[in-house]
């Protein structure tokens, strides 16, 4: 065996071997039963040997596992072209942050038009609480509560402010106790709506839950913006109970600017609350900037409430007791869930402006299935098709070129198991794509060996002539194709993307097999220089 031969042969051999072992995994998630998936929910243990398995198996996209897609609406009101575009990109970036942290495996998001983004998680299991973490500014800022002796004035203002122009509901004449209410909002459309109240040391303010929507239309119109400067109202982000059964969400008088903002944290984790068992915290880190600027104000506030702001409500106030420089907390009634999440937003960083969500799908995994089934039966039966054509056609010679086309497979699947590329359902098209040019180049090769052999050669020289005299011809269409294929990749989203990457990866594993890999073996079938025949 000279030594060309045994190159092929072990590389060959070799990269067959490998691919093997890179799909068990995928094997392996296959034939792990859908009972047997639900039934791992109630043991943590077998959970999360099964999340190991489907990790390192090939991924699949929104079409063949299900998932969710949601279409963004960016807010670019009062923004001229250039600062929409930036905004639009800004958001974009920020969801991308937010998505890789979030967990979610081979996430697509893709502008669509001048202000919308589209998003599509693949496999997402919590469809809600992605919602949350897409759609949420994640504005957070510290500010100073205001003291006591502000209140009745900045009440005051903004019952001027409503005077005349908020609606009172009629009241039949006996009903003194609604006849009374009317009467107090008719003079006090603001501060009528707000309740005095022992409950928390950083205010005394409170609004009942029925009213915090009233309230804080109020608190957005822009004649409150107009009669206060300086300070402004934020309600508390969870409501509290008094009695037993009154819920009551509190009201802070805050400093209109704040200290410092989100943008100024380098890092935030959430932990167990230890002085509240059961509750969850985020501590966070500052950057050099932020640490001057904190330390600063809070040394020269020492006694006053700091109020935490999360997307203008704050989520707890609580009394500055030294100066504070490096990091702090951020406490609330947080479940470990939230504060993982919470976390994960301030990490990302907060959106530039507000985001909707312009239209939702969520894609069964029960669709997920059909779909594969119809992808993998249509290549099925394609790659059928061919392998009794070759079979027929070439007879031995035939096989080798099965042989070679099954190889071909492996190595495709395994390359994209191993680079964590996605599979879709337009994947699947470009595989079948795949089989159809495995199969042109070995029809190229075996017809210039008939072409040698007519004229007489042995075989062994008619086997070298014929790769040698097609070897070009291959690498020259197929260089061609996957030129058209990698434009297809850097330039296409979606769909065509998906179809694009195994194209492109179906290119170079069928020139590998054919030129490579089919050379070797018929090298090994013809070693008798002296044989005069071939099935062919």
């Amino acid at each position: 065996m000279n030594r060309s031969l045994q190159i092929r042969a072990g590389l060959s051999a070799v990269i067959v071997l490998l691919s093997i072992y890179g799909l068990l995994p995928t094997f392996q998630a296959l034939s792990i039963p859908h009972a047997e998936r639900e039934a791992a929910k109630a043991n943590p243990t077998r959970l999360a040997e099964i999340e190991a398995i489907d990790a390192k198996a090939i991924r699949r996209g929104l079409d063949l596992k299900g998932g969710m897609y949601l279409v963004l609406e960016v807010d670019q009101t009062g923004m001229d072209p250039g600062q929409a575009e930036d905004a639009l990109q800004r958001v974009k970036e920020i969801l991308y942050n937010r998505i890789d942290k979030f967990g979610v495996s081979e996430p697509e998001i893709t502008t669509f038009g001048a202000s919308r983004i589209v998003v599509k998680l693949p496999g997402l299991q919590d469809p809600e609480r992605a919602k949350a973490l897409l759609g949420t500014t994640a504005k957070l800022e510290f500010r100073l509560v205001r003291q006591p002796d502000d209140l009745q004035d900045a009440l005051t203002r903004l019952d001027q402010a409503f005077a005349g122009s908020v609606e009172v509901p009629a009241v039949a004449p006996g009903d003194s106790t609604l006849l009374d209410e009317a009467q107090v909002l008719a003079q006090r459309p603001f501060s009528g709506l707000v309740v005095t109240q022992t409950g928390i040391a950083s205010t005394p303010l409170f609004v009942a839950e029925q009213n915090v929507d009233r309230v804080q239309a109020m608190l957005d119109d822009p004649r409150t913006q107009a009669r206060l400067r300086g300070v402004e109202f934020q309600m508390g982000m969870d409501p509290m109970t008094f009695g037993g059964t009154t819920q009551l969400r509190p009201l802070y008088l805050v400093d209109a600017e704040p200290i410092i903002s989100g943008d100024q944290l380098t890092d935030a984790i959430s932990s167990a609350d230890n002085e509240r068992p059961g509750m969850w915290q985020v501590t966070f880190a500052l950057g050099n900037r932020g640490a001057r600027e904190f330390g600063r104000a809070t040394g020269e506030n020492v006694g006053r409430f700091l109020a935490i702001s999360l997307d203008g409500r704050i989520s707890s106030a609580p009394v500055i007791q030294s100066r504070i420089t490096t990091n702090g907390s951020i406490t609330g009634n947080f479940t470990n869930a939230e504060a993982s999440d919470l976390a994960l937003l301030l990490r990302a960083g907060a959106l530039p402006t507000d985001i909707t969500i312009a239209e939702e799908r969520t894609v069964g995994p029960s669709l997920g299935s059909d779909s594969i089934r119809t992808g993998v039966n249509a290549s099925k039966w394609g790659a059928l098709l061919v392998v009794v054509f070759m079979l027929i056609y070439y007879r031995m010679v035939g096989v080798v070129a099965v042989t070679a086309l099954t190889a071909n497979m492996l190595i495709l699947l395994a390359v994209l198991a191993q680079f964590d590329l996605v599979l879709t359902l337009p994947g699947l098209a470009g595989i079948a794509l795949t089989v159809g040019m495995a199969v042109d180049a070995n029809v190229l090769i075996n017809e210039r060996i008939r072409e040698e052999l007519r004229k007489d050669k042995t075989v062994r020289a008619a086997v070298e002539a014929g790769y040698q005299n097609a070897t070009r011809t291959i690498v020259d269409a197929n260089v061609t194709t996957l030129i058209a294929g990698g434009v297809l990749l850097w330039f296409g989203t979606g769909p065509v993307k998906g179809f694009a990457v195994t194209m492109c990866i179906g290119i170079l594993t069928s020139m590998f097999t054919a030129l490579v890999m089919t050379h070797a073996i018929m090298d090994l079938l013809t070693r008798n220089r002296n044989r005069r025949t071939l099935s062919i």
